[in-house]
């Protein structure tokens, strides 16, 4: 598993720089706010665990009945069909072959695996796009078929039911190209779990049709909420966790978009037993992601910190350095601060507006840039106490990234997280020239080792923690 993913992780991620820091200061005691001790580690939990449920192997979404769709056009090159009722105009038929026309060429040229063949499905093998009445309503409903025999892992053909195009702009482009990403999820992992379909599908939807709108939209919503798991999107919209996987492409990636991305699903496919009502779910995409991981030397909990500090320098805060054209989605792409401390306010004991789930991040920031001038020698000798507690079971790691008056990252220090432990502090020096100091944090899951964050796992139990700041 983990050498078919040495292609795909063939970079290194860059390294971020290292602050000095001093030893931790013995902080004020503050109130408790998990439980004493922690979980025991000994697998009887993971033994007592119930197995992960994956995806229903029957799809929710069905296929339009053929008197509901009279009307059908296929490529002559590509197998691609569009099918619609008898009252939507051939423009718009036509229009959407366009589009899932030049989404597979564009998937054709990152050398992804086409959509499994469907049969006589639809009239026969190709993949199909049916369109609905009227304007765009809402999500694109993709659905999937059974699991295909004769494949040695799980594997299904997909169709989606789209809006018919009629206002103009890109909208109608990016949902071609993501029910098509979808379908090609569906045929190197049928059972993934939900978001990470929905995910590479987003990814792939940006790289194939990129559409601003659709684009700033769906990154606004998830730099609002970075609280919320990476994989807990619903598929049939594009989603903003599309972030995850073009960081993966460029901390590990050898120049091919979506490669990595689409070899997680390969390596984690998996084969269900006949007659099971639900894909088979391990291993999934996470599991796989971790394996190779380790066998690079590194962490996933890492990993995760390394996304969340990326994700604080996107769109209109971009300095250039932590993601590739990140300044393009503007201030649509700056991600929610908890809260913004002045300097002079300190101490202070904060905590955040909702809880945090497995792989969701948290970021506090502390300006240092309104300090007159006065204070300004202050700075040079000055120090800042962290002190962080957080709920069990959770594990949380923590990370302090300075930041210079020109909004970029001058260096950082890594506060990490202990098994066993609920509170993580650390002592900053070095505040001189500083615009301010950008506290991220990021849940990474249960610190039962053998009870890793599982996506299957939905809803997610999200955990609260208090920051105390102290000069």
């Amino acid at each position: 598993m983990v050498l078919a993913l040495g292609a795909a992780l063939g970079g290194p991620p860059a390294a971020a720089a290292r602050a000095p820091d001093a030893p931790p200061a013995k902080p004020p005691s503050p109130v408790a706010s998990a439980q004493a001790g922690a979980p025991s580690d000994d697998g009887a939990s993971a033994a007592a665990a119930p197995p992960a449920q994956g995806r229903p192997v029957v799809s929710p979404v069905q296929r339009p009945g053929e008197r509901d769709v009279q009307r059908r056009a296929c490529s002559f090159t590509l197998p691609v069909c569009v099918h619609a009722p008898a009252d939507v105009p051939g423009a718009a038929l036509l229009e959407s072959l366009t589009h899932l026309e030049a989404a597979m060429r564009a998937y054709d040229a990152l050398g992804l695996p086409r959509p499994l063949p469907d049969g006589a499905r639809g009239g026969g093998p190709a993949y199909d796009l049916y369109l609905e009445r009227g304007p765009r309503r809402g999500p694109t409903r993709v659905g999937y078929d059974l699991r295909a025999l004769g494949e040695r892992f799980d594997a299904a053909s997909a169709f989606a039911s789209v809006a018919a195009p009629g206002r103009g702009g890109c909208a109608s482009a990016s949902d071609a190209a993501y029910a098509l990403g979808a379908a090609v999820a569906m045929r190197l992992d049928a059972g993934a779990e939900e978001g990470a379909i929905a995910m590479t599908a987003s990814y792939l939807a940006a790289i194939a049709a990129p559409c601003a709108a659709e684009e700033l939209a769906a990154v606004d919503a998830f730099q609002r909420a970075p609280e919320r798991a990476l994989t807990g999107a619903a598929l049939g919209a594009l989603d903003g966790g599309l972030l995850f996987p073009w960081y993966l492409d460029d901390a590990y990636g050898t120049g091919t978009p979506a490669q990595v991305a689409t070899s997680l699903l390969a390596i984690a496919a998996q084969s269900t037993p006949a007659g099971a009502a639900r894909f088979h779910a391990e291993p999934d995409t996470f599991d796989a992601l971790r394996a190779s991981l380790r066998s690079r030397g590194e962490d996933l909990d890492d990993l995760l910190l390394e996304f969340a500090i990326a994700r604080a320098f996107l769109g209109s805060r971009s300095d250039g350095a932590h993601l590739s054209d990140a300044a393009r989605f503007g201030d649509f792409g700056r991600v929610r601060f908890e809260w913004s401390l002045p300097y002079a306010t300190l101490p202070r004991r904060v905590a955040p507006l909702r809880p945090i789930e497995p792989t969701g991040a948290t970021y506090l920031w502390l300006d240092l840039s309104a300090e007159n001038a006065a204070a300004r020698p202050d700075l040079r000798t000055a120090e800042i106490t962290f002190v962080a507690d957080w709920e069990l079971p959770a594990l949380f790691r923590w990370a302090i990234v300075k930041v210079d008056a020109q909004g970029a990252e001058a260096g950082r220090v890594d506060v990490a997280g202990v098994f066993g432990s609920s509170r993580a502090q650390r002592t900053v020096v070095g505040l001189d020239g500083l615009s301010g100091l950008l506290v991220v944090g990021v849940n990474a899951g249960s610190m039962i080792r053998s009870l890793p964050f599982d996506p299957d796992d939905a809803p997610f139990m999200p955990h609260a923690y208090t920051v105390w700041l102290s000069r």
